[in-house]
């Protein structure tokens, strides 16, 4: 295990025979240990297997040609640009080479003798290569086959050639320190390469067929590590199904805080409502994750699962990823729960000083009911009493880490994490693979599609604005979105600053409030407060706005440069508004040439279903970027597409239940435990 430990100390020039500089060009790259040197995998390879005698040559194509060189010239161009020509064969036909730029090449180059040229052929009056690299034949060895160079995301500070030498370098010193860190059972099982021969292969393959091997066994890999971090502890907890608390079935509280809803519960709410209080009454442990579409009505079923267990005399939480939301939902329920007697506080960054330290006594005493708050509630210093259900919200901003220190506050430990980014079952199967899964599947009764049209010309704006001014006027209130706050010289977006004169301008008979995450909370609280009241018609605001409000008489939202958002984030913010009776729309304004972002804003005019759009903003982008997962490990994933390997996925996921039930939750490999801690830290 020693040997294995040094892979992640700190790179040393002289213990590594590297020059400062290289180790500074190294460190530039992200490259800091022996194990993030060797796990710098190539982006791409050039494939220089192709070797051809001029006579094969059909059409245009990469190839590798062995020639001799019959003349060499330095023709006068028309243009005065210098070069160098060329005549080869190789006995079955001709070939001109042209090297612009080069004419000194006239001197390196010899007729008569062999050389390996590679590069695109073209097809004009003969045969050509323009600019290819070459090498002499006598300094190549074994090149019968011809070879496949690794090509890295790089920067101008070093070369392809420079990190090359390095990388050849460190396999020879270092590879034999790289111990196995699959079981060998499951190497011999899934016929699988070890790990030191699939290092060697995935930087200089000898061939194809070997190289497709060694990225496999790499994406079996880097699934088994995400995977086992993940569904460990459910091991471990699974040898505790039963537990010796007791739940109830009484629920007064429940039955009391329905009675004064205004609203009924859909099926669906009911369905997963239903099925956790069973699991609750027969003392399972809940880990579950309860994913639906915009406006499903997650947080009711949250609420009732929370009253439920307190009503057992336990403490709830609500954990959300913004102060915002959390302020939010601590306002949504503070008022009918001090009605039914239950105390609520809310614990945020922003409480500080002897209130906080008097929330924290109280939560420690077992004085408070339900704490609503954000990171905040993670610190070592929050102490409960008998925390018996933890809720987080928009689970997809938190990672496996931050739910497992909240877990760790609890007696019970329960835990309910909630979703509206709506996640395709492939990624469901990787990120949360701990998790059981209740789906909303339904909107609430006369909920209307919401209308969205892509504004992409001044005349079709001109048009919404004056349809926007209409709905005012009747009564109805919008939100303007905008990227940004201030300027930036970097990015072609009005900052919130200048919309607000333009806006203000505009609608010059309607009040317009401003929210953006830099404002200080009472400021915010206020402006949220006032546009709920109706004392604000139009809401000018950042993307703070993208979860957690609900102004049911809002029923227009324009997303200003919509070409700087996701799908997943569109689809967010569309979800503000369509929470009422009255027909709602969307208008995204985007005068955006890229071609993505306009299948974005196509996809978005088609269809208000959230699976499917999370569907192409899978296929559009990466994984990481749709949900910000970089948490949870699935952005760093480098050789499995989330959206097209989902045969993988499953078999992996399969792979690690197996060997996390015999071994009851341990990781036996003590390689694969380290490896787990790092990417877990």
């Amino acid at each position: 295990m020693d040997k294995y430990n040094k892979i992640f100390k700190k790179l040393d020039e002289k213990e590594f025979n590297i020059t400062s500089r290289e180790l500074k060009n190294l460190n530039s790259l992200g490259i800091n240990t022996i194990q993030e040197l060797l796990y710098y995998f190539p982006r791409d390879y050039d494939d220089r297997t192709n070797i051809k005698k001029i006579g094969e040559l059909v059409g245009e194509e990469y190839v590798v040609l062995k020639v001799k060189f019959l003349t060499i010239t330095n023709p006068f161009s028309p243009s005065r640009m210098k070069m160098t020509k060329a005549r080869a064969t190789d006995g079955t036909g001709v070939i001109d080479v042209i090297w612009f730029r080069m004419p000194y090449l006239i001197k390196t180059l010899k007729t008569g003798e062999e050389y390996i040229i590679i590069g695109n052929v073209k097809r004009g009056y003969n045969f050509q290569m323009i600019n290819p690299e070459y090498k002499k034949l006598s300094n190549q060895k074994n090149f019968d086959k011809g070879e496949i160079l690794p090509i890295y995301s790089s920067k101008k500070n070093i070369s392809q050639n420079n990190l090359r030498k390095i990388l050849k370098k460190a396999l020879n010193n270092y590879n034999n320190y790289f111990e196995e860190n699959i079981p060998y059972d499951i190497l011999k099982k899934y016929h699988i390469l070890n790990r030191g021969k699939a290092l060697s292969i995935i930087h200089f393959p000898k061939d194809k067929k070997l190289l497709e091997e060694a990225k496999r066994r790499f994406a079996i890999e880097e699934l088994l590590i995400l995977e086992l971090g993940i569904l460990e502890n459910k091991y471990k907890e699974g040898n505790l199904k039963k537990r010796k608390y007791n739940i109830s079935e009484k629920k007064e509280l429940v039955k009391e805080y329905l009675k004064n809803l205004n609203f009924k519960l859909t099926n669906a709410q009911k369905k997963v409502i239903t099925e956790i209080y069973k699991e609750l009454n027969e003392g399972y442990f809940i880990n579950r994750l309860i994913q639906g579409d915009v406006g499903s009505g997650k947080t009711i079923v949250s609420i009732i699962l929370l009253l439920y267990i307190i009503e057992n005399g336990y403490q709830g939480v609500i954990m959300a990823p913004t102060e915002i939301l959390a302020v939010q939902h601590f306002l949504s329920v503070k008022d009918d729960f001090k009605t039914i007697g239950i105390e609520v506080e809310l614990l945020t960054g922003s409480v500080k000083g002897k209130k906080r330290e008097k929330i924290l006594s109280k939560i420690g005493k077992g004085e408070i009911d339900l704490v609503i708050g954000t990171h905040a509630l993670i610190e070592d210093n929050v102490e409960f009493d008998k925390l018996g259900l933890i809720v987080i919200d928009e689970q997809h901003r938190f990672g496996v880490v931050q739910r497992k220190k909240l877990r760790e506050k609890g007696i019970l430990s329960n835990l309910l994490v909630m979703s509206a980014t709506p996640i395709p079952r492939s990624l469901a199967l990787s990120i949360y693979g701990d998790l059981d899964v209740s789906v909303i599947d339904e909107l609430p009764p006369g909920r209307q599609p919401i209308k969205t049209k892509w504004i992409n010309n001044d005349v079709d704006l001109e048009k919404a604005y004056n349809f926007i001014e209409k709905k005012i006027i009747k009564g109805r209130q919008a939100y303007f979105v905008v990227p940004l706050i201030e300027d930036s010289e970097k990015i072609s977006a009005k900052s919130l600053e200048e919309y607000r004169v333009e806006i203000e301008n505009k609608f010059s008979k309607f009040s317009v409030g401003i929210l953006h995450g830099k404002m200080k909370n009472n400021e915010k609280y206020d402006v949220m407060q006032k546009f709920k009241n109706k004392e604000i018609d139009i809401l000018l605001s950042t993307t703070v706005v993208e979860v957690g409000i609900n102004v049911p008489n809002a029923t227009i939202i324009s997303i200003i440069n919509s070409e700087r958002f996701g799908l997943s984030s569109l689809h967010q913010l569309r979800g503000r508004v369509g929470r009422g009776k009255f027909q709602s729309y969307c208008f995204l304004i985007s005068k955006t040439e890229n071609d993505n972002s306009k299948a974005r804003m196509k996809i978005m005019e088609k269809t208000n279903d959230g699976f499917k759009i999370a569907e192409e903003d899978l296929r559009i982008r990466k994984s990481g970027e749709v949900f910000g997962v970089k948490q949870s490990g699935l952005s760093d994933l480098k050789f499995i597409d989330i959206t097209q390997d989902i045969k993988t996925i499953k078999q992996v996921k399969e792979i690690s239940e197996k060997y996390l039930e015999s071994t009851k939750g341990d990781i036996k490999n003590p390689y694969l435990k380290k490896d787990i801690e790092e990417k877990f830290v």
